[in-house]
């Protein structure tokens, strides 16, 4: 079956996702919440999961829900950022400088508390180009690592693009790219990137991505397409839409 770039990223979040894991997604991210839906339909029927938004949303409020994450809740976390840089850092404050910023962004919500307390975090991004991926950030809102002073109850598996994975490797925890969408080089994710990956120096030894199956795609079309239009039923209408209209976005 033909695919597009949404269902393959979110197939190979799903496919991340274990059995009997308490699964947390928070606020416009409909990528996560459908890759959240499909490992629940395919292989973690014992997975329990929160969508923001959700008719059966079970807290009163959002304190409530911090809370309960505070108090160790939550094993797997969704989060992205407008920039990641090398080592999984996050900015969701401001593009530019702080005092007179070219764009100045919502803010980081609930992402510093996130980043500490829940055990499995996956960054991901819709889209992959350089000026998302820099060196550095223009603002820290939150970070992948602590030192060893500090109670950390997290750990970072890596960062999800329609491009490819980026693991984090060493003692350092910086990003190296670990696998390739189908059709996609290493040197094209390394041009956009604006940090080093790693990728040029065994491009063979990179592994690539498995196609979305068949038996992923109808029920990421099907059952879990139904249960998001509740949440969100625009990217839902598009999602049905694309995959009847669109082949494939890397041939």
């Amino acid at each position: 079956m033909n695919y597009t770039r949404d269902e393959l990223l979110i197939c190979t979040l799903a496919r991340q996702l274990r059995d009997h894991e308490v699964i947390a997604v928070g606020n416009n991210s409909p990528v996560p919440a459908a890759a959240a839906l499909l490992a629940k339909a395919m292989h973690a029927r014992q997975a329990e999961t929160y969508i923001v938004g959700q008719p059966d949303w079970p807290f009163e409020g959002m304190k409530e829900f911090f809370d309960w994450m505070q108090r160790g809740g939550v094993d797997v976390f969704f989060l992205s950022g407008a920039q990641i840089d090398s080592f999984g850092n996050i900015n969701l404050h401001v593009i530019g400088d702080y005092q007179s910023p070219k764009v100045r962004l919502p803010g980081g919500a609930g992402s510093a508390v996130v980043y500490f307390m829940c055990k499995r975090i996956f960054l991901f991004k819709t889209d992959h180009i350089a000026k998302g991926f820099p060196e550095k950030l223009d603002f820290v809102t939150s970070v992948s690592a602590s030192e060893g002073s500090v109670k950390r109850a997290s750990r970072l598996e890596g960062v999800f693009t329609p491009l490819g994975i980026l693991k984090p490797t060493g003692q350092d925890g910086r990003l190296r790219l670990s696998a390739t969408a189908p059709g996609v080089t290493p040197s094209e994710i390394q041009s956009q990137t604006g940090f080093d990956l790693g990728a040029m120096e065994d491009p063979d030894s990179i592994a690539s991505i498995d196609p979305p199956r068949d038996e992923e795609l109808i029920l990421l079309r099907t059952v879990v397409c139904r249960k998001l239009m509740w949440i969100y039923p625009e990217f839902a209408k598009q999602l049905l839409q694309s995959s009847l209209t669109i082949k494939s976005p890397f041939n």
